[in-house]
């Protein structure tokens, strides 16, 4: 059976036309019915003494920016309007009002008055037109309920709100990922959870104390977090088909009504499950763990817009959990430097490049100052010599290579004329720091 659609033909075959045809003839007047982008459903009539002109004007490029405005008009007061026309007739006037299907503007009907007589009748005509097209809203929707038309419209809507509400998501975790504030972890867990409708999500790490393990570091359950929903989730051991631990180590799995089988629904997934997508985790590029999504209430077939959802949002926890770990990586390596530098027998300090305040001090140059002057601005005692040679020749003063330089400064709080070696390297949670070292001139 072909699937209906809202044309010419599907409002002749449904007499629609006809009525619509009916009520312009018994009042007189001109009438059009014109989609939202003003392709008519019904073509003009009237009678016959200016019907020509009513033709050219509803085809004539300047109706169409007028018809825009009507279109705009009608749609968001949901209501039929009158009004007078610029089409160099005195007398002229029109009426619209919107067509609905299933509660979305679909159409205008336009009618048209070109005499003063007409006028009058169309100003009599108006609120029974305005009913009218109130009743063919409500055929037309009773026509489409259950259509494949309708169905379609409703699937793109509904497209369009996922991506919309995956923006969101999306930017919500990037926020996480840029800034490191994980306080709104939870609130995003369960955006992405309501969003793709499923029972679970499951973050596993994989457990490099026991081979083919995996650890339950995280989840997130539609009915709260329980010891039943923590013993219902699976995958937490490799001991499945060698082939399905490649296939999530390199690409993932996607299970749903389309290719479950009654064995890999009982050995692999205990009966619980019947549609689940898994990605794999990768941290710096190593399999590290897998995202597991979870649907165990109800038969499904994932859709395309949420399986690159899924996959975006692992995706993106990958990403997070990449740069924590340099993070950890640059805090153990800070920590070593500071350790080094404690012991040290030379005036050092380390400052953050982009504001000079102080970060870290050693205890020599403590000792020298008689006090601690971390997170004190030290561009008041060294300058940024950066800025300070900024478009000077390099001549003036000795750069050694980029991530050094050397140069000769009065330091007031030293009370004497100094070597500074000044290092440029990244510090405890990656902010780029100097590292100045600063012997007295001999």
């Amino acid at each position: 059976m072909a699937k209906p659609k809202l044309d010419q033909e599907f409002l002749k075959e449904n007499s629609i036309e006809k009525l619509v045809n009916s009520f312009a003839s018994s009042a007189e007047l001109y009438s059009v019915v014109l989609d939202i982008n003003g392709k008519p459903l019904i073509n003009p009539v009237g009678p016959a003494p200016y019907l020509g002109e009513f033709h050219e004007m509803v085809f004539n490029p300047e109706f169409t920016k007028l018809y825009e405005e009507i279109v705009n008009c009608i749609a968001d007061s949901k209501q039929a309007m009158y009004s007078e026309i610029d089409d160099g007739n005195p007398d002229s006037r029109f009426a619209a009002a919107p067509i609905f299907v299933n509660g979305r503007f679909y159409a205008a009907w336009i009618i048209y008055a070109h005499t003063k007589n007409q006028n009058q009748k169309l100003f009599k005509a108006f609120d029974h037109m305005a009913n009218v097209a109130n009743v063919l809203s409500d055929i037309i929707s009773k026509l489409f309920i259950g259509s494949a038309i309708y169905d379609e419209e409703e699937e793109m809507k509904s497209e369009l709100d996922f991506e919309k509400n995956g923006r969101e998501i999306m930017s919500k975790i990037l926020k996480i990922v840029s800034e490191g504030d994980k306080s709104n972890v939870l609130e995003v867990y369960e955006n992405v959870g309501t969003l793709l409708d499923v029972d679970y999500i499951v973050y596993y790490q994989v457990d490099h104390n026991q081979a083919g393990r995996m650890k339950l570091i995280d989840y997130w359950a539609r009915f709260g977090k329980s010891p039943e929903a923590e013993a219902s989730f699976t995958w937490d051991h490799d001991h499945y088909d060698l082939d399905l631990q490649e296939k999530i180590r390199e690409e993932g799995l996607i299970v749903d009504k389309n290719n479950m089988t009654n064995k890999m629904r009982v050995e692999v997934f205990q009966g619980n499950v019947k549609a689940i997508m898994v990605f794999p985790v990768r941290i710096a590029g190593e399999y590290e763990g897998r995202m597991i999504f979870i649907e165990n209430s109800r038969e499904r077939i994932w859709k395309k817009n949420e399986i690159a959802f899924a996959k975006e949002v692992t995706d993106m926890i990958s990403r997070d959990l990449t740069i924590e770990r340099r993070i950890q990586r640059s805090r153990r390596g800070t920590r070593i430097l500071q350790e080094i530098f404690d012991e040290l027998p030379v005036l050092l300090f380390v400052r953050d490049i982009e504001n000079g305040k102080v970060i870290y001090t050693n205890p020599v140059l403590k000792g020298k100052m008689g006090y601690d002057m971390t997170g004190e601005n030290s561009f008041m005692m060294i300058p940024n010599v950066k800025e300070e040679f900024e478009g000077m020749d390099n001549k003036t003063h000795d750069i050694v290579h980029h991530g050094k330089e050397y140069y000769k400064r009065y330091v007031d709080k030293l009370g004497g004329i100094y070597d500074v070696v000044e290092y440029f390297t990244r510090w405890r949670d990656g902010e780029k720091v100097a590292v100045l070292i600063m012997t007295p001139e001999e």
